[in-house]
């Protein structure tokens, strides 16, 4: 359910670009309307791939290796804080 929203903007980002392409003009050199053109299909692109990102679950791989990152550091500090309390206890005593 979470990846659905990224199909249906990727599906419509694929539909505006197939649309756009025949409209645009890129005939003549380096005019505002060519400009325009490939800026336009630059930005359709970027979200066309941020959307297939999402989708394929690359974010998903990079959560998890972070999750598990902070978990081993949670461990480590668990395992400091129960030595400093150790040596405290020593010292004490």
């Amino acid at each position: 359910m979470k990846k659905l929203p990224h199909a249906i903007y990727l599906a419509l980002a694929l539909v505006m670009v197939l649309i756009a392409i025949p409209k645009l003009e890129f005939r003549e050199a380096w005019t505002l309307a060519t400009v325009f053109g490939a800026v336009w299909i630059g930005f359709a692109l970027l979200v066309i791939a941020a959307n297939l990102h999402a989708l394929l679950g690359v974010d998903e791989e990079t959560r998890q290796q972070l999750e598990k990152i902070k978990r081993a550091k949670r461990r480590m500090w668990q395992l400091k804080l129960r030595q400093q309390e150790s040596r405290s206890r020593r010292a004490k005593a």
